[in-house]
């Protein structure tokens, strides 16, 4: 494909290459520029996804090289879908923070890849970490971390936070100052004409059902689901920056498809990268924690591990102040954290069915929803309350983690 059907112009790709070469003193042409999918099956939800291949040679002609990018862009072949996004504003949110944040917040560490080009708050072009050794966990069908998997994400994570931390500290002005609305809430806010609110009850009355099933035996069946709505709608306020914790820029949506790992030539977990920044919030340092904790992962584990593992975030986070030469005791207080996991364990279990009773839905349901206009449209309702229960009898490995997702809420209510 022709990259100017992306409303990528010449001066664009000349843009992304000097970018891509600035750190060599040697100058490079463009020579041409094609357009190809990234996979045959959709790889996220929020955006479509593509190759941005450049050929380029130096000034001088003695050297020439094949770039090979990431290409991110708003769907348009669903029109609905569009328009969705566009009222939510996920696109206009990333490029925001990729343009006018995350070159500030890159001065201290590295957390996510590098953008080269961001245009129209619907196009961004990446690095293309596959070609570093970076990819998605490979059993991201039931969505599960180990425990190795879990620290190199919490590094990340504690990268990510601490860069936020830091750069407050700096300036001496909040991120809400330094960038104002880039970090505005975007994904649960009650405001009129919100599709989010809508998805919200929709998402709310599939828990209520698919509680009559994996609850059927329980006596107190009734009482879990009058009690289940307000629990689940908790999760507007949850979301709001805190007034009794430091806040920072949070992630927002870490399951397992966002976080890209680097590994070792015997399978060993060495680095983390994350990406998708499209719902990010400034919020309590806890939030993105224990939604991490639990999207990839089992209430069994986590009653194992995880004061082991938010420990461990916090030893990230010490080490990382460490590097900077500035006290973590002083800026961010391990008790405030330790104290601050406790109330946001609450956002994680409401995050971990509202992200995971769709993105677990077998590749074949996925392909399904996103094959044309009409049936993404369909997705909601009574027919997504069907599909779920269908997946739910017929598919094992959906049926066994949602029925633990469902049953630690029932536990915490």
């Amino acid at each position: 494909m022709n990259p100017e059907k992306f409303n990528l112009n010449r001066n664009d790709l000349e843009t992304i290459v000097g970018r891509c070469f600035s750190d060599l003193k040697m100058k490079f042409n463009l020579n041409s520029a094609i357009v190809k999918p990234f996979s045959a099956s959709r790889v996220g939800y929020l955006g479509d996804h593509f190759i941005l291949e450049l050929k380029v040679n130096s000034v001088s002609g003695e050297r020439e090289q094949n770039l090979n990018l990431f290409l991110k862009v708003l769907p348009e072949r669903i029109p609905s879908l569009t328009r969705y996004l566009e009222a939510i504003g996920t696109f206009r949110k990333e490029v925001r923070l990729y343009r006018d944040l995350f070159p500030k917040l890159s001065q201290f560490t590295r957390f996510a890849p590098e953008a080269y080009l961001s245009k129209d708050d619907r196009l961004l072009v990446f690095e293309n970490l596959q070609l570093k050794g970076f990819r998605t966990i490979s059993n991201t069908d039931t969505g599960i971390f180990d425990k190795a998997h879990l620290e190199k994400a919490l590094e990340a994570l504690a990268k990510f936070h601490c860069a936020s931390l830091m750069l407050e500290t700096k300036t001496g002005r909040t991120l809400p100052e330094l960038c104002p609305g880039a970090l505005d809430e975007n994904c649960w806010i009650r405001k009129e004409n919100n599709p989010r609110v809508e998805e919200l009850q929709n998402a709310i009355d599939v828990l209520c059902e698919l509680v009559k099933v994996v609850e059927c035996e329980n006596e107190n069946l009734s009482d879990i689901l009058e009690k289940l709505p307000p629990f689940m709608l908790q999760i507007y306020e949850l979301v709001k920056p805190s007034s009794s914790s430091r806040n920072v820029a949070c992630h927002g949506d870490l399951w397992g498809s966002n976080l890209m790992f680097q590994y070792s030539d015997d399978g060993v977990p060495l680095d983390c990268l994350i990406v998708d920044f499209q719902f990010t919030r400034y919020a309590p340092p806890a939030y993105d924690v224990n939604m991490l904790l639990t999207l990839t992962t089992t209430g069994e584990f986590r009653k194992q591990y995880y004061r082991e593992l938010i420990d461990y975030y916090y030893s990230c986070v010490r080490q990382e102040f460490i590097v900077q030469c500035l006290s973590p005791e002083e800026i961010f207080p391990e008790r405030q954290f330790q104290e601050s996991c406790q109330r946001y364990r609450i956002s994680g279990l409401i995050d971990n069915f509202l992200m995971n009773h769709v993105t677990l839905l077998p590749r074949s349901c996925v392909d399904q929803v996103f094959s044309s206009p009409e049936n993404y449209n369909n997705f909601s309702g009574q027919d997504k309350i069907k599909m779920c229960l269908d997946v739910l009898e017929s598919d094992a490995k959906y049926r066994t983690r949602l029925t633990g997702i469902i049953r630690d809420l029932v536990e915490a209510l």
